[in-house]
C-alpha cells in the first residue's frame, strides 16, 4: 500500500497548480476505509479519465521528464489495491482531481 500512496501523492504534487493545497483524508465507512487524495490541477477529460488506470496510458505523451513516467504507476496502484480486495477510482471536475482508494476495514476483526 505504501507504493499506492506514494504514487498518488507524487501525482498530486506533480500535476497540481502551483501553490495549491493537496488534501488527503481518511473516512471510516462501515466495513470500508476510504482514503481520498485531492488536488487542484488541469481537468482530466472524461475520455482520458476512463483509461487512466490502463498500463502505459499517459494523459499527455509530451509531458517532460519532471512529471513524465512510463504510464505504469496508476495501473500498478490499481492492481495492488485490488489484491487487497479494495477499489481505486478517479474523478475530475472544475479543476479538482480526486483519487479515491476504498479498502476493507479489518478493525475489530482480528
Amino acid at each position: 500500500m505504501q507504493r499506492v500512496f506514494d504514487n498518488l501523492i507524487r501525482n498530486a504534487i506533480n500535476y497540481s497548480f502551483p501553490d495549491t493545497e493537496i488534501l488527503i483524508r481518511m473516512i471510516c465507512d462501515g466495513d470500508f476505509i476510504q482514503i481520498d487524495f485531492i488536488n487542484h490541477g488541469n481537468p482530466i477529460p472524461p475520455e482520458k479519465l476512463s483509461r487512466i488506470f490502463e498500463q502505459f496510458f499517459r494523459l499527455d505523451a509530451a509531458r517532460g521528464s519532471r512529471t513524465g513516467g512510463a504510464g505504469l504507476g496508476l495501473a500498478i496502484a490499481k492492481e495492488i489495491v485490488e489484491l487487497h480486495r479494495g477499489s481505486i477510482t478517479a474523478s475530475s471536475e472544475d479543476e479538482i482531481i480526486k483519487f479515491t482508494v476504498r479498502l476493507p476495514s479489518f478493525v475489530g476483526k482480528m
